[in-house]
């Protein structure tokens, strides 16, 4: 009878410890999805009108982070921002995209975000900040046409 009884508290025992195993080892499938913000958003292109026409695509790239495209006249003017060695990616998380930049002494600090489905660049420089809302864009910016640079 004691035999009987240890067997079967054995046999609990396993299957109790079998599934606390079983369930600790199961992980959470979102660990496996992150991505950085500009993981998430490389190739995204976005408008700001408020001022004038202002084209960006952010690109998980270093060497080209923040590509511009600003409507003068009748042409854009194409600018690759953050692409000098004065550049430094301070933050690259899953919501937030944070870029120094170090120019003659002068700090500007660029903070990307999304608000809903707006994408909210903050700008400081100094003691000023400027906030820009941007809206998703579906058009092709690599068919804008382009000012011709003057020397």
């Amino acid at each position: 009878m004691k035999i009987t009884i240890f067997k079967h508290k054995l046999f609990y025992f396993f299957i109790i410890l079998g599934l606390i195993v079983s369930f600790n080892s199961c992980s959470d499938d979102d660990d496996d999805d992150f991505q950085t913000f500009l993981e998430r958003y490389d190739g995204t292109k976005w408008v700001n009108t408020d001022e004038f026409t202002f084209y960006i695509r952010l690109n998980d790239n270093t060497n080209k982070l923040i590509e511009s495209w600003i409507l003068f006249d009748d042409c854009y003017f194409y600018d690759v921002d953050f692409e000098s060695e004065g550049v430094e990616l301070v933050e690259n998380s899953k919501d937030k995209l944070i870029i120094k930049f170090t120019d003659d002494g002068d700090i500007t600090t660029v903070t990307i975000t999304m608000q809903g489905e707006t994408l909210r660049a903050v700008v400081k420089e100094g003691n000023e900040e400027d906030i820009i809302y941007f809206d998703k864009s579906s058009v092709n910016v690599d068919d804008l046409e382009i000012c011709p640079i003057e020397n």
